[in-house]
């Protein structure tokens, strides 16, 4: 539509020069024939063909400022209808808001390449061998009586020349780390395939026993009790920093054990993080999701460490914080398609019962 009227503006345009050209070639012709038969009447008539030149550009300025209001309309209230037109799939996905980290898949962007499954979407680093942040949509009709899983295991999604991470690679004898879900498995017990996917390894970061079992789990409790009262979540959590610690010490990497028949073993280590984040935006069941976010509307974040007497500490509103927070720590931009003032409002805000 839009490049369709762009095409007629510019033919209007065309005809509009045609026109006057034509005219100052009569006026002209007719001045120096004037000319020739009255050389003092000449001068008459270049002063009025001036004037009407004046004349007629000064229309084509207000034409084309008027032209552009209209174009400028046009574009706002495309960018307004936009909203009537997103489909139910779209606007219930994890990308819904923005993408926080630019994560595309293409091989080059190896720290943050982009992975789309039925049930989340992320962003793997390659070097660090567990997700930037992992993004996922819930609600009510997420949830049902599928079993976990239990099924670890390695993403065969990634490029072949990367190291994919199996499940025996945490070692949990020597650094006692849990294979902690990002997408958590009890969010998608709608289906057994759902269910699954989220055993991936690319869904796994080291996380302290202390802090998976116990508080990080809870507030996924506390997520889904909101998604059965009615609600739905666009909900955003990853890894920060370096260094946790479990029952065996403070480990800043796990180093893989190479394997003799995968070269690509040798050398690589899963980054431990030193804290884990969450954010969650509330709202009630519906639909045109994004003109629904307002000043008002809830998000909840939470920045843990990842350590030892996690269990010890309380709750998790012991560790809420605000979505400036978690962007001034991660670099990365939450929320990207929201309107600025509403999106600083609910970023600065920390969450309170």
């Amino acid at each position: 539509m839009s490049s369709k009227k762009n095409k007629r503006n510019s033919n209007k345009k065309k005809s509009f020069f045609k026109w006057v050209l034509t005219i100052f070639f009569v006026l002209f012709i007719a001045g120096f024939v004037i000319y020739k038969i009255n050389p003092g009447s000449a001068e008459n008539v270049i002063n009025e063909v001036s004037q009407l030149k004046e004349k007629i550009l000064l229309e084509n300025d207000n034409s084309s400022a008027s032209l552009k209001d209209s174009s400028d309309s046009e574009k706002n209230e495309s960018a307004f209808q936009k909203e009537e037109f997103i489909s139910e799939e779209e606007e219930n996905s994890p990308l819904y808001f923005g993408n926080p980290s630019g994560a595309v898949k293409e091989k080059s962007n190896s720290e943050n390449y982009l992975i789309e499954k039925a049930g989340f979407t992320l962003s793997y680093n390659r070097v660090n061998l567990i997700p930037n942040w992992v993004s996922w949509h819930l609600s009510y009709s997420d949830l049902g009586e599928a079993e976990r899983g239990d099924d670890f295991r390695a993403d065969s999604e990634l490029p072949d020349e990367w190291y994919k991470v199996l499940k025996s690679d945490y070692q949990y004898t020597k650094y006692n780390f849990d294979r902690g879900h990002v997408c958590p498995s009890a969010d998608r017990t709608k289906t057994q395939e759902g269910n699954s996917e989220t055993f991936l390894m690319t869904n796994m970061i080291p996380q302290s026993p202390d802090l998976n079992r116990q508080i990080w789990k809870d507030f996924e409790s506390f997520e889904r009790s909101l998604a059965l009262e009615g609600n739905e979540l666009y909900i955003i959590a990853g890894p920060y920093g370096k260094g946790g610690t479990t029952s065996t010490g403070t480990w800043d990497y796990i180093e893989i054990l190479e394997k003799k028949k995968n070269p690509l073993s040798k050398n690589q280590k899963i980054l431990v993080p030193s804290h884990c984040w969450k954010i969650v935006l509330v709202l009630s069941e519906g639909d045109k999701d994004l003109s629904r976010v307002t000043e008002d509307t809830e998000v909840i974040s939470v920045f843990m460490p990842n350590s030892m007497g996690m269990h010890k500490t309380g709750s998790w509103e012991n560790y809420l914080t605000s979505v400036d927070y978690i962007e001034e720590k991660t670099g990365c931009d939450f929320f990207q398609y929201l309107p600025d003032e509403i999106e600083n409002s609910i970023e600065k805000k920390v969450y309170s019962k």
